[in-house]
């Protein structure tokens, strides 16, 4: 008889993966523009230690890091990391339970990823889910525009200096490339789908 993996290791071997694909992801993509490490952190403000640690697999990048790196390579880090080898499809259904999953627990943060094998660059679709308590990012910028709708519990933003409070039901639209942030403001669980234009990040 088959034995079931518990729901502990399952996340477990997720996580090993993707930081597996994301190690290989970002070499070979560093390799291929020709940039030592000490010249990738110059460009992404990422320090030489942090990368070198990652493209060993010893370490996993943050969101923010993955969205520095990505902004330095012009690629992907993330989904798509899992993604750059799949043949892209024209259409995709994603069922509930085939749905990718990312884990950050340094910012209370799970993303599922909504766009599947879909023709990657132009629109990426998000489920956000923050867990209860303090969540949220440290400022960012990435190219393209953001969409975040709220599902349930609420958000606060901040833009170029500007709080944005954002509850269930209301949506925010902006240009991504502003310095911005996020936090969880309530002490439950708040889910929100983010869309992302411009070849996301992560």
């Amino acid at each position: 008889m088959a034995l079931k993996s518990s729901p502990a290791k399952a996340t477990e071997a997720r996580a090993r993966y993707e930081t597996e694909r994301v190690s290989e992801r970002l070499r070979e993509l560093r390799l291929g523009r020709k940039l030592t490490i000490s010249r990738l952190a110059e460009l992404s403000k990422v320090p030489a230690s942090t990368i070198s640690k990652i493209e060993n697999g010893q370490l996993r990048p943050s969101l923010v890091h993955a969205i520095n790196l990505a902004s330095a390579l012009q690629e992907n880090l993330g989904f798509l990391v899992a993604r750059f080898r799949e043949r892209p499809q024209p259409r995709v259904v994603v069922r509930r339970a085939e749905r990718h999953t990312i884990e950050y627990p340094e910012m209370g943060l799970t993303l599922q990823d909504l766009s599947g094998h879909f023709l990657p660059g132009v629109l990426e679709a998000r489920l956000g889910i923050l867990t209860r308590g303090h969540s949220g990012v440290g400022s960012m910028t990435h190219q393209g525009e953001e969409f975040c709708f709220v599902l349930s519990g609420a958000i606060s933003y901040r833009i170029d200096q500007e709080s944005y409070d954002l509850a269930a039901d209301e949506y925010l639209h902006f240009r991504s490339d502003i310095p911005h942030s996020w936090e969880n403001a309530v002490a439950d669980e708040t889910r929100v789908l983010w869309i992302f234009s411009d070849g996301l990040s992560f």
